[in-house]
């Protein structure tokens, strides 16, 4: 019995780091993206003054995310939260 006991936990074990390893190649694959997205926002405030000027009027991190994502872009999300 102790044998099977130890299988079951071996095998939990296997398939949370498994999972963990899954997590993480999304975590950074959605990290990849954001950054892909944070260029296009460096690039669209780099050619439209007036863009850029709606981006450093925002006040703080809440209304940068609202900002771009009236754009179209989603920068929102952290590591993590996809």
């Amino acid at each position: 019995m102790e044998l099977a006991g130890s299988y079951i936990i071996f095998s939990l074990t296997t398939r949370n780091i498994h999972l963990n390893i899954k997590m993480a190649e999304k975590d950074l694959v959605n990290f990849l993206k954001k950054i892909e997205q944070l260029n296009k926002i460096s690039e669209l405030i780099k050619n439209n003054p007036i863009k850029k000027k709606e981006l450093s009027d925002c006040k703080n991190h809440e209304e940068v995310i609202c900002l771009t994502t009236k754009w179209g872009f989603e920068i929102g999300k952290r590591w993590g939260e996809y």
